[in-house]
């Protein structure tokens, strides 16, 4: 039997003890981002996989409950008459999306199912023979005719496969190469330069990152909402309870998983007001009381429709700090860069340092460009990548400004003086890419 397992990023581990569970006895499993085709878009992997499954397991969670992904995913299976399971691995309150196409379906308690048995056994009562059986005996009523009719199927299909090839040749595809300048969208009612750090190996997609610094801001806000305090009593009357009690610090200095970070939620915002889930970056939440970004449009805002649809929402890996653990998988739009990314611009041939825009400094309210960069004689400055520093749930790594001999530091992701320098990947063949070539 062919299963499709839906499931929050956040019980990653789980997904994955239960597919090698059922494949052990027998069974297909479909788990992303495992099995996922490299070059392949993501969304229609999942469609594909969701198609030709014989049943699918939803793995309810609090944070699967609230998911948008896979709401989707679900209702694709309800679509299509797909049996769906849902193993419940906490007690949940269902969202009404989720409540209108789960309500219906078989439920399992994970509590008490030990070696994933009962799952199991549920598998193995319904779905993929009754499917086949079904399919089965419909061929056996089909006459001859519908065959004529199933090979001019077939004939068309491969005709518009055909022209589709055609029309993905090269020569459909702009003469962009890495190092490239492209101009494209606004920030702070300026355009924004872009360099083209890689390109994809089929040649239509490109991961571009901003040429210069765009604003600074920090990484995550502290969740107390006032930094290094937690109900009113300071990180410094608690320091030795908070060594040891990481959420602790993470109300004081706030959370380095890229996943739930306040710049992740910005960046791939598009709306004039952003809605914040946790702790909004308000300036009380800063180290320095300044360069608060929770009354600030997200950063796509300033992008016309046109750009924002030649930014390709892509699967993202991040290593989970001590909190997450792990592997993190996100789908953003817009996205920081991470350690092992940087490699990039040494193969393109473009500058690791990079320098704030005039904008960006006028908007610093910590002043720290000065004091840090051109008070040493260095134009370049720090700029934040989206990886915890190991073994912390508070740090993340940043690119230093090139005045020490390290290439990396790390900082508490509620220090809000330090530069954001995003990154994007974009459809190659989209008309506002090729006009902005440079």
């Amino acid at each position: 039997m062919y299963i499709f397992i839906s499931h929050s990023s956040f019980n990653a581990k789980v997904a994955l003890e239960l597919c090698a569970a059922l494949e052990k006895e027998g069974h297909q499993c479909f788990l992303a981002p495992r099995d996922i085709r490299p070059g392949h878009e993501y969304a229609e992997e999942i469609i594909n996989g969701i198609d030709r499954s014989d049943s699918m397991i939803v793995l309810l969670s609090d944070q699967s409950n609230h998911s948008p992904h896979v709401l989707r995913e679900v209702e694709r299976a309800v679509s299509k008459s797909i049996p769906i399971i849902i193993y419940k691995l906490e007690e949940v309150v269902l969202t009404k999306s989720m409540e209108y196409f789960l309500m219906a379906h078989q439920w399992m308690n994970s509590e008490n199912d030990i070696g994933y048995q009962g799952i199991i056994e549920a598998v193995g009562s319904f779905g993929g023979a009754q499917r086949k059986q079904g399919v089965k005996k419909q061929e056996g009523k089909k006459k001859p005719f519908f065959g004529l009719i199933g090979s001019l199927t077939i004939f068309c299909i491969l005709m518009i496969m055909v022209f589709r090839l055609y029309m993905a040749q090269p020569m459909d595809i702009p003469d962009i190469k890495v190092g490239d300048t492209i101009v494209f969208g606004e920030y702070n009612q300026e355009e924004i330069q872009w360099r083209v750090l890689k390109v994809e190996k089929n040649g239509t997609e490109a991961v571009l990152v901003s040429e210069n610094i765009l604003t600074m801001k920090a990484f995550d806000a502290a969740e107390s909402g006032k930094y290094n305090y937690d109900r009113g009593i300071s990180y410094w009357a608690k320091a030795a309870d908070a060594e040891a009690d990481l959420e602790l610090q993470v109300r004081l200095k706030g959370n380095s998983d890229w996943g739930q970070s306040n710049i992740r939620q910005w960046l791939n915002s598009d709306k004039e007001v952003v809605q914040y889930k946790g702790q909004e970056p308000s300036v009380t939440a800063m180290s320095e009381l300044k360069n608060g970004y929770n009354t600030e449009p997200g950063f796509l805002y300033g992008f016309t429709e046109e750009e924002k649809s030649a930014i390709k929402e892509v699967q993202i890996e991040t290593k989970g700090n001590v909190l997450s653990e792990g592997t993190n998988i996100t789908m953003d739009k817009v996205y920081l860069l991470s350690k092992e990314e940087l490699t990039w611009f040494s193969e393109a041939g473009i500058n690791l340092l990079a320098i704030p825009t005039a904008k960006a400094v006028e908007q610093d309210k910590t002043k720290w460009y000065e004091s840090y960069s051109l008070d040493l004689g260095v134009e370049a400055y720090f700029w934040w990548l989206r990886e915890p520093e190991e073994g912390s749930v508070s740090k993340c790594y940043l690119v230093n400004n090139g005045y020490a001999e390290e290439t990396l530091f790390t900082n508490a992701a509620g220090v809000e003086g330090f530069g954001i320098r995003p990154a994007i990947t974009v459809d190659l063949r989209a008309d506002c890419i090729a006009e902005g070539k440079k």
